[in-house]
């Protein structure tokens, strides 16, 4: 294909059609990004050049809920204009439509697109760059020299998308399904974008089948499961907040981590290695205050990695539900709210302790407090202390 220039022979010409704005989104002395319907279409532009009089538009089909997204900052204006075709509209002192070009994306020069990530307003800070991750319950969008308009290695996909199965289901699986089978709680996500991989959960998906044959789960609602999903998802965006701010003031301590360790292991699971393929990845989520966008760099991901290593010489506390005991060893399994099963060794008397505390019982939650060493399949923790806990909603007080 060639790449579009001015002298190219027009499209066409409608020299008696003139564009009236009928929202002007971003002025200065002239709309600049407008919007406009001709003819039938529904039409967003935005000023790329100016030559020999005229004003040239990049120009695009659009729709309320893009429009409004771009409004308010919950969308890029590099994703308001994320299409496979355009127009290259040429307009006169009158806006009047002196000449236009039917163009494919790949036809248009990379300069007459605005930078990823940036909002109408410098105001609005980072913002998602789809209307999927805008509207997303949790969206993760990984970037790097691999991930193309024109493809993606399969087998990079496959890691990719198997880790964010993975990420996802340990943050928003509700507590009272962390020992439930995968066929019980599952999410649904938007198709898929592939330059820049993003991955947005639209919504839960519960198998209530599946849910009312555990005896324990009567008494939940799909409406009941359902929230604490969305509840997770909203607490984990607003995590995503704090860690950001303290990773960028450098306060990313010992301390801290001990406090947020589950939320920062996660993430360490799916953050960019230092000699991996991606370079970055975005997290978007709704938090009290609204859309929450948030990036993690490499320099970002060693950071938390390393203060992950030195909390293992660390006293840290594990929440979860007991998976199975084994009183010969004096052994507990726990599987963690963090999506990995704990071995948990005890002393004879701390041991005893536990069986002995009502509120203690095979698949309920608890929490352990001890050095924990972290594994490829099943970490480890030497227990100092424990938390039995009466209810499962109880989990995380």
């Amino acid at each position: 294909m060639t790449m579009w220039d001015i002298d190219q022979p027009p499209s066409g010409h409608l020299d008696n059609v003139v564009v009236s704005p009928t929202d002007i989104l971003y002025e200065f002395d002239e709309p600049l990004i407008f919007r406009s319907t001709v003819g039938l279409v529904d039409m967003l532009f935005n000023k790329v050049l100016q030559n020999q009089g005229k004003s040239i538009y990049l120009a695009c089909q659009t729709d309320d809920r893009t429009v409004d997204a771009l409004r308010s900052g919950r969308l890029s204006v590099a994703g308001a204009f994320d299409r496979k075709s355009y127009w290259i509209v040429a307009l006169d002192n009158d806006l009047r439509i002196a000449a236009y070009w039917n163009k494919f994306r790949e036809e248009i020069p990379k300069r007459f697109f605005a930078k990823p990530g940036l909002g109408l307003y410098h105001w609005h800070g980072v913002v998602p760059d789809s209307l999927e991750q805008s509207y997303a319950l949790l969206a993760i969008k990984f970037k790097g020299a691999d991930l193309t308009e024109a493809g993606i290695p399969l087998g990079k996909l496959k890691n990719l998308v198997d880790k964010s199965f993975a990420t996802f289901r340990k943050l928003l699986t509700p507590t009272q399904l962390i020992n439930t089978k995968s066929s019980t709680f599952d999410v649904e996500v938007a198709a898929p974008k592939l330059s820049s991989l993003v991955i947005a959960v639209k919504e839960p998906v519960i198998n209530m089948q599946a849910v009312r044959r555990i005896k324990a789960l009567d008494k939940y609602s799909k409406g009941d499961i359902e929230s604490a999903v969305r509840t997770k998802g909203e607490q984990f965006a607003q995590k995503l907040l704090e860690i950001q701010e303290v990773s960028n003031n450098r306060t990313l301590s010992g301390a801290y981590a001990e406090e947020n360790f589950a939320y920062l292991d996660i993430l360490s699971d799916i953050l960019p290695d230092e000699d991996g393929f991606i370079s970055s990845v975005e997290f978007n989520g709704l938090a009290s205050g609204g859309l929450t966008t948030v990036v993690f760099d490499r320099d970002a991901a060693g950071s938390i990695r390393q203060t992950l290593e030195a909390v293992e010489r660390r006293e840290i506390t594990e929440h979860g539900m007991v998976n199975g005991l084994i009183t010969s060893s004096q052994t507990i399994r726990l599987r963690s709210v963090r999506g990995k099963d704990v071995t948990c060794v005890f002393s004879k008397e701390l041991y005893e302790a536990l069986l002995a505390d009502p509120n203690f019982r095979v698949k309920g939650p608890i929490s352990f407090t001890g050095q924990l060493t972290r594994r490829k399949k099943i970490d480890f923790m030497t227990v100092n202390s424990f938390r039995t806990i009466a209810r499962t909603g109880d989990l995380f007080s």
